[in-house]
């Protein structure tokens, strides 16, 4: 069979991964190549290094064209973080938050 003749869940995948990184692959990449990415192929169980994700995902599909791949960064609790620095927050808070109410008939200088 190949990994084309299974059917994974985006979930199964993710766990699968998981697993895999914590048991092989996790000792060897950990310390040496922190904040770099792997794509974990679930069906193979071989990872792909890149610098970026795109050269992680890149090198793992030219290798198994229809591979069921799983990006981990390592030493990271999350492969991207989404957020904005807190002096960046004060900005987006004043540029959303609609102007406090005037009171009738006073206008601003």
């Amino acid at each position: 069979m190949t990994n084309a003749q299974y059917i994974l869940s985006l979930d199964q995948i993710a766990e699968a991964a998981g697993r895999l990184y914590d048991e092989q692959f996790r000792g060897q990449y950990e310390g040496s190549h922190d904040g770099e990415f792997l794509a974990i192929d679930v069906m193979g169980k071989k990872a792909f290094l890149g610098r970026y994700p795109e050269d992680a995902l890149g090198e793992a599909s030219r290798a198994v064209p229809d591979g069921a791949f799983h990006l981990v960064r390592i030493g990271e609790p999350a492969t991207f973080n989404v957020g904005y620095p807190a002096e960046q927050q004060s900005e987006l808070d004043r540029t959303i938050r609609p102007p406090a109410p005037s009171a009738p008939g006073l206008q601003p200088a």
